[in-house]
């Protein structure tokens, strides 16, 4: 058997370091490989493919058409055509209007991420994959900490994207975008250019297109740079969001216990505003999430703190266009979302 070109090689080692540290998959794992039809997903499927075969991994292609332009429905055909080449079962998922409907709040960037994901995690466990593999990158990752500077995020926002999260992996958060393409073409591999990429009207867009090259004129490795200052963040949230667990249960008394879904989470007003900003933000934030809401944004976060510090008056606290946190007396309470509705099949 031919040995695979370098570049493929250099594109898989890197892939196959990252999920080792991550500890996942194992072997005899099933995955699908997220393929949109960029030079990105395209190397991914390929990484993926040379490491399945001595890890006895099953390996399969799901792509997502959103119907937003004219050429997604050749896309899909063109990744499928891939995954046809390569012997590998895949499975179309076409979204309906009102998929992305439902995260209209988040903008259409937004709305379609989210629409995506959730039509790529319901065939997941339709069809039995265990993990699905995106071909997220190191240029990926240095622009959603750049993005995340310019909303003026905290911590938990610079630490960018993960290469584990949840059942969604990213091999190639250690890959530039210009291995990707020479892996590509190494071996022999097309790929798709997604025409809306070049509207720099759309924030990401102008950060990947203007703002990123113009760092690496001024200071070249700023890429890079970026993508390890996003992985010291996250060792850094690792160990705060153990504190601030532990913080919480002992304000709430509930230290250790297993929470197998959405509580009222009670906080004494006095004790939280005695902790240490830093600490009261995360544990704000944990008792949110542990009451079932969406994580409480930073200017959110501050209003909680800012509502148990006060005397009077009282107003509740909203966010994501709802009440999320009220005061009663000398408590803070967080109560219970109702447990969400099954979606329609995708």
């Amino acid at each position: 058997m031919a040995r695979a070109p370098a570049e493929l090689r250099l594109v898989a080692d890197r892939a196959a370091r990252a999920l080792a540290a991550a500890g996942v998959p194992r072997d005899g794992d099933a995955v699908a490989a997220a393929v949109s039809g960029g030079a990105d997903s395209i190397a991914l499927l390929h990484a993926l493919r040379t490491l399945a075969g001595p890890r006895g991994w099953r390996l399969g292609v799901l792509t997502v058409d959103h119907g937003l332009r004219a050429g997604s429905a050749a896309d899909a055909a063109f990744v499928a055509a891939q995954a046809a080449r390569l012997g590998l079962p895949v499975r179309v998922l076409r979204l309906a209007p009102e998929a992305l409907d439902a995260g209209r709040q988040a903008g259409p960037e937004g709305a379609a991420r989210q629409a995506r994901y959730a039509a790529l995690l319901g065939a997941a466990g339709e069809d039995g994959w265990q993990w699905i593999a995106t071909g997220h990158t190191l240029d990926d990752q240095a622009e959603t900490v750049l993005l995340q500077l310019l909303r003026g995020a905290g911590p938990d926002g610079l630490a960018g994207m993960a290469v584990r999260s949840g059942r969604v992996l990213r091999p190639l958060l250690g890959v530039r975008q210009e291995a990707t393409r020479a892996c590509c073409a190494a071996v022999g591999a097309g790929w798709r250019e997604d025409p809306s990429n070049e509207d720099h009207r759309f924030l990401r867009n102008a950060v990947r297109g203007r703002v990123l090259p113009l760092l690496e004129e001024l200071r070249p490795g700023a890429t890079a740079t970026l993508a390890r200052a996003a992985e010291l963040a996250r060792d850094d949230r690792a160990w705060t969001e153990e504190l601030a667990a532990e913080a919480l249960g002992g304000l709430t008394g509930q230290a250790g216990q297993e929470q197998a879904r959405p509580r009222l989470v009670e906080l004494p007003c006095e004790a939280l505003v005695a902790l240490p900003v830093g600490l009261a933000r995360r544990v704000v934030r944990a008792a949110a999430v542990s009451a079932g809401h969406p994580m409480p944004d930073a200017t959110a976060t501050d209003a909680v703190l800012e509502l148990a510090r006060r005397s009077r008056p009282w107003t509740p606290v909203v966010w994501a266009g709802r009440e999320r946190a009220c005061r009663e007396a000398a408590t803070l309470r967080f109560p219970p979302t109702e447990p969400p509705r099954p979606s329609p099949p995708v």
